[in-house]
């Protein structure tokens, strides 16, 4: 279900590192870099750069223009990823995730916008993980919450609900600053 019309030329050339946070979805040790309007090549080398061989920053590239990684990929738990199968399909989907459960959400729903809508339809998938086990998702897209409950992941219900007007859904607007654990080793190679 990818679209490839939403791979055009990107807004941002390569003469000095710029990107978005949201840019970066973490797993583990491994940073992955969506290239993008707002994000370049070039800060993904910076950012490389910055992490030292602590972390590997993996970019991705050639998936749409738009900005921010968690409406296109959404990490569930080690093993487990939620992809916009508008955009992700077995063709183009990041080389860390090919040993994982894949779930190919083709379905949000449109929680609409005021005015301007700053995110696409797909700040449905953009969830935050609590625990491996529990999810905050919008409770409105219950295509992604039936999925999630297939694979024994308890729901916590909630809107936000000017998500697409601001854009940004509730992984945007957390930010984990403090964990407990040890910093693991999701994917291999």
């Amino acid at each position: 279900m990818y679209n490839a019309s939403n791979s055009s030329k990107l807004a941002l050339n390569d003469h000095e590192p710029v990107f978005d946070a949201a840019n970066v979805l973490r797993a583990g040790r491994d940073l992955l870099y969506l290239i993008s309007d707002s994000g370049n090549r070039c800060g993904a080398q910076w950012l490389q750069n910055c992490v030292g061989t602590d972390y590997r920053v993996r970019a991705y590239d050639n998936v749409y223009t738009g900005t921010h990684v968690d409406t296109t990929i959404t990490l569930v738990r080690p093993g487990l990823v939620v992809v916009n199968a508008e955009r992700v399909g077995p063709h183009n989907l990041p080389d860390m995730f090919r040993d994982w459960e894949v779930i190919y959400l083709s379905e949000v729903i449109d929680i609409g916008f005021t005015k301007t809508a700053y995110a696409s339809t797909w700040i449905g998938i953009n969830f935050m993980m609590v625990t491996p086990e529990l999810a905050i998702v919008d409770s409105r897209q219950t295509p992604l919450i039936r999925e999630l409950e297939k694979r024994a992941i308890k729901i916590i219900p909630l809107q936000l609900r000017h998500a697409r007007t601001l854009g940004g859904g509730f992984h945007c607007v957390t930010l984990d600053v403090r964990r407990k654990g040890e910093l693991a080793t999701y994917c291999l190679g």
